[in-house]
């Protein structure tokens, strides 16, 4: 969606972060090594959401807990990633 962004920003005579700030999803390293300026990013917590779901998975196992509804909602925190696709705020 970033090199979309970026791409649409071009095509309508705009510049990033100057004119516009763009900010992706999932910390992808390998687009923001090739967008320039680099986007700033929300990074998934990969690690912990794996850990959630081990856990979740012994819990129903060690309980033989049967599910019929939907799964818990957990809300995790995903860091902002700053780079240099963000404008610095304005000085008034």
């Amino acid at each position: 969606m970033a090199m979309g962004a970026y791409r649409a920003a071009a095509e309508l005579g705009l510049t990033v972060p100057t004119d516009l700030s763009v900010i992706g999803f999932d910390n992808q390293e390998l687009i923001s090594e090739n967008l320039h300026p680099a986007p700033a990013t929300v990074a998934l917590p990969h690690y912990g959401m794996g850990a959630r779901a081990i856990a979740r998975l012994q819990a129903v196992i060690d309980t033989s807990e049967t599910t019929t509804g939907p799964a818990p909602q957990e809300v995790l925190r995903c860091p902002l990633v700053i780079r240099d696709s963000v404008a610095p705020p304005p000085r008034y």
